[in-house]
């Protein structure tokens, strides 16, 4: 069947294929981590502070020997992002349970002024994460429900007028908008 998609895009399917969503935004964040994106935009109605890379074989020690033997945790992941020169942009629906992760994310950013810039606002329907050479989109928010329960579709692209493209909607639509 032809899709229509370059051979630089995939889909992925939730809940059946949650194995391989958690297994594509660990490696996503894992690459981030080795080679930061000038701005990595982060953009969902909910986020949670969801598991996102397996380091119950110590497997990421070299990217942060603190972190424990257990799953590390996604502002953990972001945390480290920023340690190593990354840039952040969270475009968050304004709601409730978005408070939580904001909340957190508020502490890094007094640790690291004008490195991470957050927008809530209840107009957001976005979902997906941006990096220079790719994104990913679709209907899954970051939260657990979302990557591992619920009937969800992302797309993963890296061909370079895509995610251009992407930069170009997001960087108008929000970037000014960003504190």
């Amino acid at each position: 069947m032809n899709t229509g998609l370059s051979p630089s895009a995939r889909d992925l399917f939730g809940p059946g294929q949650a194995v391989a969503i958690r297994d594509l935004l660990q490696s996503l964040f894992t690459a981030e981590m080795l080679s930061p994106s000038r701005r990595l935009w982060l953009l969902f109605g909910w986020i949670s502070d969801v598991e996102i890379l397996d380091n119950r074989g110590r497997q990421f020690a070299p990217l942060n020997p603190d972190w424990s033997s257990n799953w590390i945790r996604l502002h953990a992941v972001l945390e480290a992002l920023v340690e190593r020169g990354g840039n952040l942009a969270l475009v968050l629906k304004d709601v409730e349970h978005n408070y939580a992760f904001v909340s957190k994310m508020q502490s890094l950013r007094k640790a690291y002024p004008g490195r991470i810039k957050i927008r809530l606002d209840s107009d957001v329907h976005e979902k997906g994460i941006l990096g220079d050479d790719f994104v990913l989109s679709g209907s899954m928010n970051l939260t657990y429900n979302g990557i591992a329960v619920k009937s969800e579709h992302v797309t993963l692209r890296t061909d370079a007028p895509s995610v251009e493209e992407w930069r170009i909607v997001i960087e108008e639509k929000w970037g000014r908008l960003l504190e």
